[in-house]
């Protein structure tokens, strides 16, 4: 993330001189204005607002970091952890990164000037926590949902999540026992996400309990959490392995861009193809057919964390970790093979 003292080191002028150019204000000359201004387009720089609000916000503001920019799952959850956050008096500011960024490192960036009250993390690396939690949980407590800290051992950083790779050991059960043998799947890097390695696991276990072929690099299309992926990967597989009768998408957003790509190529779900998806988010009872998926009760999941948020802020630094149930939601987009 390319910050406005990476722009002023390249232009080669002082952060006060390019914040003045990016505030729109006149007292720059104009050979300096068009030489930043240069600069700033090459990298297609934007003012960060959420990071300006940050700094002038007191400790009574609550920071939310989204991972991904179109995590459908996470939207009911922002407007929950929102609603509760600011009953107490606190405020709240969201900052949303890309799926693959570092967020502890954008936490310590982003509360360098003022110390916020708290910080939520949506979707998280735990790598990322055991490498660089130095002030997190000391200068500011913190909770982590949909991901768990549990082993983290570090005071006020908690977490409620789910447990993935159940969540997609019940996906792949649910279509062995509809008679499926050859499983593909869609999802993330298991490299540089804790989700997508925890849900591979409960792939491979399921499959390796019924002795069931998976190969990665004829049965599994690693990419990003978005629909234009889902779509791709969909067709990918389906040239790699023909013989697939199934796919589980680790969420219900590569799913429906799945169901799109099937659709496209003349392949009929679940006539030919059966689709299960994952979190449960609300488009997927819209669907047609009818996503089946493996649920998050993303509500819970939101209480529970602010809850414990709340606690940490008034002082009780203990960590918790709590994990809430997830269930198979049967739709329409399974058949028994």
């Amino acid at each position: 993330m390319i910050t406005i003292k990476d722009i002023a080191r390249e232009a080669g002028f002082s952060v006060s001189t390019v914040s003045r150019v990016v505030g729109g204000r006149r007292d720059v000359s104009p050979a300096t204005a068009k030489s930043i201004q240069a600069v700033i387009d090459r990298h297609h720089f934007s003012v960060n607002r959420s990071a300006r609000n940050l700094k002038r916000a007191d400790t009574h503001t609550v920071l939310i970091l989204v991972k991904g920019h179109s995590n459908m799952l996470f939207a009911a959850m922002i407007e929950h952890v929102q609603s509760e956050v600011r009953a107490t008096g606190n405020s709240t500011v969201v900052q949303y990164l890309d799926e693959d960024e570092n967020e502890v490192e954008a936490a310590e960036r982003l509360v360098t000037d003022v110390k916020p009250s708290g910080v939520f993390f949506l979707g998280a690396n735990a790598d990322h926590f055991h490498s660089h939690a130095a002030r997190i949980g000391t200068a500011f407590p913190a909770v982590v949902l949909t991901n768990s800290m549990e082993g983290l051992g570090k005071p006020a950083i908690s977490s409620v999540s789910t447990d993935d790779a159940l969540g997609a050991r019940l996906a792949v059960e649910h279509l062995i026992a509809c008679g499926h043998r050859q499983i593909g799947v869609i999802g993330g890097n298991p490299q540089l996400s804790t989700t997508s390695r925890l849900r591979l696991r409960g792939v491979t276990q399921a499959l390796a309990a019924h002795r069931l072929p998976f190969a990665a690099d004829s049965h599994y299309a690693a990419t990003r959490y978005s629909l234009e992926c889902g779509y791709r990967c969909a067709g990918q597989l389906l040239e790699r392995c023909p013989e697939l009768t199934a796919i589980y998408a680790m969420s219900d957003i590569m799913a429906i861009g799945a169901l799109r790509a099937l659709g496209d190529l003349g392949v009929g779900v679940p006539g030919q193809v059966s689709l299960v998806g994952h979190d449960g988010v609300e488009l997927s009872g819209y669907t047609l057919p009818r996503l089946t998926t493996i649920v998050q009760p993303q509500l819970d999941l939101a209480a529970s964390g602010t809850k414990i948020l709340l606690r940490h802020i008034a002082g009780d630094g203990k960590p918790s970790y709590e994990t809430v149930g997830a269930s198979l939601r049967e739709g329409e987009s399974v058949r028994r093979a």
